[in-house]
């Protein structure tokens, strides 16, 4: 674990929320005017070098600002795990649960309502990858989503959304049970998904792994969100479907 001081743990943390926010690369003059820093956007510029150094931030060409890397994501989402995510209000849990139940005696439309639900909520595509089959909701949106107004981009992710074998591969790589997962940019093992994050659970039946599922959006995703909505709708779906 690199370590570095606390003052660039606050800028990382800062540049990370920007580019969440904007989707734009972060510069040291918009932070010092936006974030008014104790710091000269001389010392600013320093420390964001320093942090590019260390791997967390990576410039596309000289004369732009600074974009989270792959560890700069792995460090927020982490830091967010030792803070607590945000809480789903109450608004939220009773509509996925209420949806749910209406469709609770046919275990493949709870799960397709889930997705819709996860779509919905999250501001993002949503999938369930089960017993051979992709189920998915929001691509209509991710057209919204600046990363996927390139055509290519857009593309990219379709086709990953759409191939079963490509996303149960990715899944597998490091699942935990009983937990939420997230994988990052190249942490996928896919070389076409190194501006995207997978955000996902396993779907278990009777104790047995039917499939997962999953949240798939650009690598700046709100994670202290879209993490415990997964989490409620996983357990939401267990309490159904008496899933172990």
């Amino acid at each position: 674990m690199d370590k570095f001081s606390e003052r660039q743990k606050e800028l990382l943390l800062t540049i990370i929320k920007e580019f969440i926010e904007t989707a734009e690369a972060v510069g040291s003059i918009s932070l010092q005017n936006k974030y008014d820093f104790d710091l000269s956007p001389a010392t600013i510029r320093n420390e964001m070098s320093n942090l590019g150094l260390l791997g967390y931030l990576y410039q596309k060409n000289l004369s732009s600002g600074r974009i989270p890397t792959t560890k700069g994501w792995r460090f927020f989402v982490d830091y967010l795990e030792s803070i607590g995510f945000d809480d789903i209000d109450t608004g939220t849990q009773d509509e996925i649960q209420n949806v749910l139940h209406k469709v609770n005696e046919d275990s493949e439309q709870v799960i397709r309502k889930s997705v819709v639900m996860l779509s919905k909520f999250s501001g993002n595509a949503a999938i369930a990858v089960v017993d051979g089959q992709v189920m998915y909701s929001g691509l209509s949106e991710l057209v919204n989503i600046p990363e996927f107004r390139d055509t290519d981009n857009l593309k990219r992710i379709l086709t990953i959304l759409e191939d079963y074998s490509v996303l149960s591969e990715m899944m597998n790589r490091e699942v935990k049970d009983h937990d939420t997962n997230v994988l990052i940019g190249e942490e996928s093992g896919q070389d076409m998904f190194g501006e995207y994050a997978i955000v996902f659970n396993e779907l278990r039946i009777n104790g047995e792994n039917h499939g997962y599922l999953a949240i798939i959006g650009p690598n700046r995703m709100r994670y202290n969100r879209i993490i415990p909505l997964l989490q409620f709708t996983i357990e939401a779906i267990r309490k159904i479907l008496v899933i172990r």
